[in-house]
């Protein structure tokens, strides 16, 4: 898959992922300690007090990204390939394709700044 092609699909697969995320919100199966935890890391986004400041180009923002990246990643996880199925209606490698970026975010940033970002996440 190019470049290009795969930006492409990922973009496609977004509101797909949304959904699936407010599926697993509402479902009562889902541990009420992930939703808490994803709604922490929506808050922390939201903040206007950050790890790192946003005025900082680029790095201001990523603390929000790889927080709501752990937040996503623990939920699905904990929720089980099952569950998460169910509640997906888009194509199997598009899910696949969505999840292995979160799982990338964290080994692109500078080794510092992912230290000291899970650090916190502690």
């Amino acid at each position: 898959m190019s470049a290009t092609s795969w930006i492409r699909e990922l973009i496609r697969g977004i509101p797909r992922f949304l959904l699936l995320l407010l599926r697993l919100l509402a479902d009562g199966r889902v541990s009420t300690a992930d939703k808490a935890v994803l709604a922490a890391a929506f808050a922390y986004a939201l903040a206007p007090i950050d790890l790192m400041p946003d005025f900082i180009p680029f790095l201001g923002q990523v603390d929000d990204l790889f927080f709501l990246a752990l937040a996503i990643d623990r939920l699905i996880t904990n929720a089980g390939a099952e569950l998460v199925r169910a509640h997906w209606d888009g194509p199997e490698e598009q899910l696949v394709l969505l999840c292995g970026r979160l799982d990338d975010l964290a080994e692109h940033l500078p080794g510092p700044v992912r230290a000291r970002l899970e650090r916190a996440a502690e």
